[in-house]
């Protein structure tokens, strides 16, 4: 089974908008492609992971690669700080950790 990398991505940038708010909009030009490269790169990895060609460790660091990445280029988005970057990956986290996690079968993000 494969994730919904749309609907993954739909649900995350519904998260992030709810955890900051009025902020979405100093921030939806660039969240909004960092959350479809996330959802993406969940699905590679999950398909990694489901394959065989990388065991839960290396998934997981694969995973945090990508989050860190983003946290990154949220916080360089002029007058956004770095709680509001940071509330915005854990969101989108936790918001695709229920889905991507039961699909694994292990707590990837």
């Amino acid at each position: 089974m494969s994730i919904d990398v749309r609907s993954l991505t739909d649900t995350m940038i519904q998260s992030v908008r709810h955890a900051i708010g009025e902020r979405w909009t100093s921030v939806r030009a660039i969240a909004e492609p960092e959350l479809r490269k996330l959802a993406q790169t969940l699905e590679d990895v999950q398909q990694l992971y489901a394959s065989g060609a990388v065991d839960a460790h290396r998934a997981f660091q694969l995973v945090e690669m990508q989050r860190n990445t983003a946290l990154s280029v949220l916080r360089t988005v002029e007058g956004v700080g770095i709680l509001t970057a940071r509330e915005a990956i854990e969101a989108a986290a936790h918001a695709a950790g229920n889905v991507v996690n039961r699909l694994v079968g292990f707590k990837l993000i």
